[in-house]
């Protein structure tokens, strides 16, 4: 059984960034702490120095917006430097992905790449809102979800990967294990 499409450069760190979350902290709940703490610094600050709450508010507004607007000019330079070294590397920006469930092993296939694990290696399986990973001792096979053609063929595969993972690492994968009840819509 295997899931095939394409993926961007950098696209399976976006999905890596989400491990943090399941061991610490993910980048929305960073986000959300510095937003947190924007407003609850900022305002009494801002109104102490400038005698004005309403203006101080409008600061911390401001503020938000600015570092909005920052971490989309961030985003959207880095993709367009990335397109440029991959492109003077001779790379494409976009890789053939292919993840095989065999009875001995999880096999990733990435253009030229081949990474395979076998199954006792293979400790977690967790969803993401865009992604399936699979980790594998201290690494990950990141898995998109646009893969699968159905929600049913999800299941499927999502399920046959279970059956092969060993038992512990079917206790540390609640997301999969939630996976095998009724299909679930994709948004």
């Amino acid at each position: 059984m295997q899931a095939t499409g394409l993926i961007t450069a950098g696209e399976s760190t976006t999905a890596m960034a989400y491990i943090k979350g399941r061991r610490g902290v993910s980048p929305r709940q960073m986000k959300l702490i510095l937003l947190i703490c924007m407003v609850a610094i900022g305002i009494p600050i801002g109104g102490w120095v400038s005698g004005s709450w309403t203006a101080a508010a409008i600061s911390v507004e401001f503020a938000f917006i600015g570092a909005w607007v920052g971490l989309l000019a961030i985003q959207k330079l880095a993709s367009s430097s990335m397109r440029k070294a991959l492109a003077e590397r001779g790379q494409a920006y976009e890789q053939p992905l292919t993840l095989r469930l065999t009875p001995e092993s999880l096999v990733y296939d990435l253009g030229d790449l081949t990474m395979t694990a076998h199954w006792r290696c293979v400790t977690d399986l967790f969803q993401t809102r865009k992604y399936w990973v699979f980790l594998v001792q201290s690494s990950a096979m990141v898995l998109p979800r646009r893969f699968f053609p159905t929600p049913e063929a999800e299941q499927e595969f999502i399920a046959e990967a279970m059956s092969r993972m060993t038992d512990a690492a079917r206790a540390r994968s609640p997301d999969a294990a939630r996976l095998n009840g009724p299909p679930a819509r994709r948004g």
